[in-house]
């Protein structure tokens, strides 16, 4: 019984050797993992900079929902309010002095530290609906938001009170 088993795997490595080779090599192998690790980095580095520019214009839906709302309210008042930054820039909300039921229903909005603003606007919303939007005295038509990586999102403001948001 020995000697048939032994008879029949050394027939087996025959046939396998002269009929041609069975499986994958060692280069066929490296070369299909490193395709597969060309794409998978290829992938990782796409998302990321996807993941980047949709966490910037996250942050200007924010800001635009901050002045639409800030809009509503000043019609549904009939009264002129005012949206502007803190002293440090970091905080973008309400500055009027006059609009403490309005600042109960529109908290303010934290601007993150990784964007930047292309100027710190003051706002007014007048109970009209029209905005005017200006920075150190010249008025202001967009606002660009950067995160220090070349990636931008502009915000329009027209003085009918509308804002579209760009890349």
């Amino acid at each position: 019984m020995f000697s048939v088993v032994a008879i029949s795997l050394s027939k087996h490595n025959r046939q396998r050797s002269r009929g041609g080779e069975a499986g994958f090599g060692v280069m066929e192998l490296t070369i299909v993992v490193a395709i597969i690790a060309l794409l998978a980095t290829t992938s990782l580095i796409i998302f990321g900079k996807s993941r980047a520019r949709y966490q910037l214009r996250q942050q200007a839906q924010n800001i635009a929902w901050q002045i639409e709302r800030a809009r509503m309210l000043a019609v549904k008042d009939c009264q002129t309010l005012t949206l502007g930054c803190t002293a440090n820039n970091t905080v973008f909300g309400l500055t009027c002095s006059t609009c403490d039921g309005a600042k109960s229903e529109l908290p303010a909005y934290t601007i993150p530290g990784t964007v930047t603003l292309s100027a710190y606007p003051t706002i007014t919303i007048k109970g009209n609906g029209t905005l005017q939007a200006t920075s150190g005295g010249t008025a202001l038509t967009s606002l660009t938001l950067s995160d220090g990586q070349g990636r931008q999102v502009i915000l329009m403001l027209s003085n009918a009170g509308r804002v579209t948001i760009s890349e």
